[in-house]
Formats: structure tokens, C-alpha cells, sequence
């Protein structure tokens, strides 16, 4: 498709754009997945926001390890791998690091850029309690951002910009939303793995660009589904903590076993577009609340299981899920214990869950296949003896 060869274009133009950009004045402010920190600010600031959500390779896991221990997620480690190594272009061009205070191993990770690098860091802290003093203290943090990237940038941040900036960053979400609706027909008009390199590739392009194109996509792509057009793969969901920019090996390997992956839930990694920000009150305020208040809360927070479980159960509902992979890293231990309790709630609704996990390294895959083939095998029996 003309479409992605033009996405693939512009990511591999977009470091020498940036760096164009610097030369000019603009800064460059990197900051790690979760979606707690919001692009709006740091886009209405005049700076350029990229989030650095790579990973899958385990040669910058590797390289980690002369400054951290093991013990660490391989996400977070190729954080601080690919920064050490240097030549992820992007993350070479950041000149201010934005870190939501969430999992302490992006905590670290971001303690090791700062030390390592000397860029400046700001940490942004996140409530574990989504209630009115939550909402609180998230809001100020927001404002101290705001405030910090003004005095970085020197360029003031208006309540005008703002909402300028919300309004092109709830586009680009809605236009990924419509695009993720379309894997509901029994023959999806784009893969799961496609859908997540557009989602993954909105990260790093620029906004106006990605919004033009995925416009131009979503065009191609209504006029293409035919919805009298019967599917008959096996429909998978993948879901877990994380799915980076390059850690497309089970969705590969899914593809390889003839079943399609049809929808992702996700907490860091991927771009959450499934609510946007209302735009009423103080533009900080309608942030605070899309970006905390209302949306699926995150496994370190209390309670915040069953909001996912009921909100992965519509997804099954909406998708006709046959069942669902459950993908995680080694060493994340908050989502390790939640996944238990994960399968035993989808058993009760009588999805079968697989459970996958991964050190990003290229010696499991032979592993990940056998277990995913079993998987899909034991779905099928089940689908033909309905």
C-alpha cells in the first residue's frame, strides 16, 4: 500500500528533519510510554514531542547490563541500552526527558538517561488513586510541566495553543479509532500488525503529516471493506503491559499459524486513542482528566484490574474474540500476578487465555511458536465441535 511506503518515507526523513529543527531553535522532548504524559503541552510549548517506545531487540537488553541489573524489564532496559549505544536516531536528538512516575522500572531507567546523558529530567508524578485528590495532584504536575517546558522552550503556553493542540491530537486519535473499528468484520481490512506500526509510527512523525495520512488511509480503507465477505481465521486478542516499536514476534507468529490478531489492549507502548479530551473548563484540567480520570487505569494502581478485565470483555464482545494471547516481559511483576487473576476472570466468560512471555530474545521464538500452535489447535477443535 502507496500509504505506508509514504509513512516509511517520512520516519526515515523525520531525524534530519529534527535536527533541521533544532538548528532553528525548536527543542526535542522525549518522554517514555504510558500515555500519562500528555503531547498536548509539550506540542503547544513549541517543542516537539517523541516518545521513545522501542524495543524487541535484544542487543541494546544487552548492552544495559553494564549499568543495571538484570532484574529489570527488557523494555526499560532497551531504554537505556539504545540511548548508551547511540544510534536510535531519535533518542540521540532529545533534549529534555519526560518520565511518568508509574513502574519503578522506568524509573531507573530514567535515573540512568539523567546520569549517563546530563539532560535535564522531568518527572512527572501519577497518582496510584483516581479519585478528587488524585485528580489533584495530577493536575498540578501538569502545570508544573507546562510551566517547566515555558521557561525550556521560551515560548508561552496560551490556553489557545493549548486547545489548538488538543484539537490536532484528538483527531489523530479518532482517525486510529476508526481504523481499529474495522477489524470487527469477520474479514479485518488492515492487521493488527499493521494497525500497531501506524499507531507506533504516530509517535514519531509529525502529527499534521500523520493526521493527513491516516485521513487518506481511513478514505482507502472504508471504501475497500466488503462486509459481506466471511473470514475464517481464528480471531485472537493480544493484550498485557506493553508492545513496543519492533516487538512484533507474536503477532508474526500468530499471522504464520493462519489466525488473525483482531484487537490490543495495551498500557505502555502504543498510542491509547480510544477517548480523547473533552474540550470544556481549563484545557490543563480537560488533559487531567482524559489522561487520568477517565480512561482504563494501569495495573500499579489499586483496583485497577477490574476496570481492564470489564473493559477487555467488551473488546471480546465487539471483536468476536475467540480467545486472547496474554503477552508480557520478564520481570514485570505487577502485570505477572495480575495475569492470573486475568485468566481466571476470562474462564469464567469462557475465553481462553494463552499466556506468553519474552526477554526479547531471538532464542524464543521457537518456544513461543510451539505453545502459540498448540494454542490456536486447541481453538480450533473447540470451534468445530460447536
Amino acid at each position: 500500500m502507496q500509504i505506508f511506503e509514504k509513512i516509511t518515507a517520512h520516519l526515515e526523513n523525520r531525524p534530519t528533519e529534527l535536527k533541521r529543527l533544532k538548528e532553528k531553535g525548536r527543542k526535542v522532548i522525549g518522554y517514555f510510554p504510558g500515555d500519562y504524559v500528555p503531547e498536548e503541552i509539550i506540542y503547544a510549548s513549541g517543542a516537539i514531542p517523541v516518545c521513545l517506545c522501542h524495543g524487541g531487540n535484544p542487543r541494546p537488553v544487552g548492552a544495559a547490563l553494564s549499568v543495571t541489573t538484570r532484574f529489570i524489564c527488557p523494555f526499560a532496559r532497551a531504554l537505556i541500552g539504545d540511548r548508551l549505544i547511540g544510534e536510535q536516531p531519535f533518542y540521540n536528538l532529545v533534549d529534555m526527558l519526560v518520565t511518568p512516575v508509574t513502574c519503578q522500572h522506568l524509573r531507573r531507567a530514567a535515573d540512568i538517561w539523567q546520569h549517563h546523558s546530563g539532560l535535564p529530567v522531568f518527572r512527572l508524578g501519577v497518582p496510584m488513586e483516581n479519585n478528587e485528590q488524585g485528580l489533584k495532584y495530577y493536575r498540578d504536575r501538569l502545570n508544573d510541566l507546562n510551566n517547566k517546558l515555558q521557561v525550556f522552550t521560551g515560548q508561552a503556553v496560551t490556553d489557545e495553543s493549548l486547545w489548538k493542540a488538543i484539537e490536532l491530537y484528538n483527531t489523530l486519535r479518532s482517525l486510529l479509532k476508526r481504523i481499529s473499528l474495522l477489524r470487527k468484520n469477520s474479514a479485518p481490512a488492515i492487521s493488527t500488525i499493521d494497525f500497531i506500526k501506524l499507531n507506533h509510527a504516530s509517535f514519531y512523525a509529525d502529527p499534521v503529516f500523520m493526521v493527513d495520512i491516516l485521513s487518506s488511509l481511513i478514505k482507502e480503507l472504508e471504501q475497500s471493506v466488503n462486509k459481506d465477505e466471511k473470514g475464517d481465521n481464528l480471531r485472537l486478542l493480544i493484550t498485557g503491559p506493553n508492545i513496543a516499536f519492533g516487538d512484533y514476534k507474536v503477532l508474526e507468529i500468530a499471522n504464520e499459524l493462519g489466525a488473525q490478531v483482531v484487537a490490543e489492549e495495551f498500557f505502555e507502548g502504543v498510542r491509547y486513542y480510544w477517548g480523547n479530551v473533552e474540550q470544556a473548563g481549563s484545557p490543563v484540567e480537560a488533559l487531567a482528566n482524559r489522561y487520568l480520570a477517565n480512561k482504563v487505569p494501569n495495573g500499579v494502581m489499586p483496583a485497577a484490574a477490574s476496570g481492564r478485565y470489564d473493559f477487555i470483555a467488551g473488546l471480546v464482545k465487539d471483536f468476536k474474540v475467540d480467545g486472547i494471547i496474554w503477552y508480557q516481559l520478564l520481570f514485570c511483576e505487577t502485570y505477572d500476578i495480575e495475569s492470573y487473576y486475568f485468566a481466571h476472570k476470562m474462564k469464567q466468560l469462557g475465553i481462553p487465555v494463552l499466556k506468553i512471555q519474552s526477554d526479547y530474545d531471538v532464542l524464543d521464538r521457537g518456544s513461543i511458536k510451539t505453545r502459540m500452535e498448540a494454542f490456536v489447535e486447541m481453538l480450533n477443535k473447540e470451534r468445530s465441535s460447536d
